[in-house]
């Protein structure tokens, strides 16, 4: 990518430019060429050619031998957040059953990939959900979703006083991870290709934003899961810990939707920018709160057992990771002010 800048000239009431002529001869530009001029959410105007079309991308292609192998998970999982749309394994050796199902395995698990093709000593994996222009969004907050299921389900158990159906809730762990590997790829793929973040309407903002935020609810789910496993070993849970739980529950529904809260308003929902990011301070003064009451919790090692104090640690993480997805939130609203400035 190249960048230059251009004095306006004008005409009676208009403003233009001239295009740069090694871009024209590029495309074969003439004086009866149309171009297409995009403005975008953030305010910018992007020129395209009247075709843009390349020639598709070759497959990244991966050889190993059966030593190789064993790194086989590192290398799908790293191609899958890198980018990658078709990916080629091919092994020296014949594939044996445990590495296919392995593969597959984590296929599975990399949601939008799929395997198109296998033979006795290869494997065609290809994308299959990049075209969606709300795909980020929907798997991001699909994500939030089923750690908030997660959470209640935990809530529930703790004024219940049964655990039983504890294993159902963690295995539901998995769908987080896989909702977070596919923001990262996506967003991964917004950085690296301007032409597909036009595409779906993200900017490279955006995508810092909720490639952080899908981390952070993975560990709110990997806590959640901690926090269960120390809920089983418990028979009875104090007063004061269900309380803690249960702002926990509450913190992270205001995250969710203080980190959502720009999307509503690019789509003309009502309430004020200001009136949103005081919500988001007052969030972020509970989420403190919380974590630092757990940690007093957690620190009491001598009147406390230690499924009590495991139990904190893991509710004050979860808190300390609401506050920073709120932090992130704040700042998407600080720089929505900002790019809507620009524009009056």
């Amino acid at each position: 990518m190249s960048k230059t800048s251009r004095k306006l000239n004008q005409v009676r009431n208009s403003f233009y430019i001239y295009l740069p002529r090694s871009w024209c001869d590029d495309y074969k530009l003439t004086k009866e060429s149309e171009v297409t001029i995009e403005r975008t959410y953030d305010g910018k105007l992007t020129i395209s050619p009247p075709s843009t079309k390349s020639s598709p991308p070759k497959p990244l292609t991966l050889s190993m031998s059966k030593d190789q192998s064993k790194d086989i998970v590192n290398l799908l999982v790293g191609s899958y957040i890198v980018g990658t749309n078709e990916l080629e394994l091919h092994f020296i050796d014949s594939l044996d059953m445990a590495t296919r199902e392995e593969i597959s395995k984590w296929v599975d698990k990399l949601e939008g990939w799929g395997v198109l093709d296998e033979h006795d000593n290869s494997v065609f994996i290809s994308d299959l959900l990049t075209s969606d222009r709300e795909v980020i969004r929907k798997v991001l907050q699909r994500q939030f979703a089923t750690a908030k299921y997660m959470l209640e389900r935990m809530i529930t158990s703790i004024e219940a006083g049964d655990m039983t159906d504890h294993e159902h809730v963690i295995s539901r762990d998995e769908q987080v991870d896989r909702n977070r590997y596919l923001v990262e790829r996506l967003c991964h793929l917004v950085l690296r290709d301007p032409s597909y973040a036009r595409k779906i309407s993200f900017s490279q903002s955006d995508a810092l934003s909720f490639s952080l935020a899908a981390k952070h609810v993975e560990r709110i789910a990997d806590h959640i899961c901690g926090a269960i496993l120390e809920l089983a070993k418990l028979k009875v849970v104090d007063s004061k810990m269900r309380r803690l739980a249960s702002g926990i529950a509450n913190l992270y529904e205001r995250t969710i939707n203080i980190f959502f809260s720009i999307e509503r308003k690019r789509r003309g929902f009502d309430g004020d920018l200001m009136e949103q990011s005081s919500d988001a301070f007052e969030a972020l003064r509970m989420a403190t709160n919380l974590a630092t009451s757990l940690r007093q919790l957690e620190s009491s090692r001598k009147e406390k057992g230690s499924h009590e104090v495991l139990l904190a640690l893991h509710l004050g993480r979860i808190a300390s990771y609401c506050g920073d997805i709120i932090e992130i939130g704040i700042n998407r609203m600080i720089l929505s002010q900002l790019q809507r400035s620009s524009l009056e």
